[in-house]
């Protein structure tokens, strides 16, 4: 949730990319837990992708997988319960930070949290490793500072996962409502793929990363 009222996911979970079609009959069961759905369910009534991906004929070259990201609007604000994250972006490098994706693998039931590190990136993506099966498209990445333990210092976390990057937060949207000690989440990409092709890619999995642009469009998708 990016909003009370509007999803944020992978482009092609709405759009199937160029000379392609929206996706009919999009419903968010948010934080689904098998067949629970503590939430109910809100049902799409529009959808959102740049052109870039859904190429429509002013803008070729689309299904560009820099532009895999996009939105549904729901018919409900399930986001007044459930809250919602921000999105920013750094400004300085990021490999070797600690990263955390929520999502739904089609393999088990209900929603799953998965730890790792950004293990290469570029100016449209982030490089990882954590588990990504079917179901876990659109699903959120950000950053993490793992806790401090009997086991493991502050010092220690530094040099296994590099403190969280300070992000650019530049959505001046409404703060989400107050969800009792939970910290506030800031989202930074967005997995999208399996390894393909050559180069990072080939050995990892890859997130959109948010970027200026992409934090315009979503706001103004809200």
């Amino acid at each position: 949730m990016i909003s009370e009222r509007t999803v944020a996911s992978a482009g092609h979970c709405l759009h199937t990319g160029p000379g392609g079609t929206w996706r009919p009959n999009i419903v968010a069961y948010p934080g689904s837990d098998g067949s629970n759905a503590p939430f109910g369910s809100c049902a799409a009534v529009q959808l959102f992708a740049p052109v870039g991906w859904t190429g429509r004929s002013n803008a070729p070259g689309g299904g560009d997988p820099a532009h895999d990201y996009g939105a549904a609007r729901l018919n409900c604000t399930v986001g007044t319960r459930t809250g919602w994250f921000g999105l920013g972006y750094p400004t300085q490098t990021t490999t070797g930070s600690c990263t955390t994706t929520q999502g739904y693998p089609s393999d088990r039931p209900g929603q799953w949290t998965s730890s790792d590190s950004v293990r290469a990136e570029d100016a449209n993506f982030l490089y990882v490793r954590h588990p990504f099966t079917s179901g876990q498209d659109g699903s959120p990445v950000y950053f993490a500072q793992p806790p401090v333990s009997a086991l493991f210092s502050a010092t220690d976390w530094d040099e296994l996962c590099p403190r969280p990057p300070v992000l650019v937060k530049p959505c001046p949207c409404p703060p989400p409502p107050p969800c009792g000690d939970c910290p506030p989440i800031t989202v930074a990409a967005i997995l999208t793929t399996n390894p393909y092709a050559t180069g990072p890619s080939l050995a990892n999995n890859i997130a959109t990363r948010i970027t200026p642009e992409i934090v315009n469009n979503l706001m103004q998708w809200r």
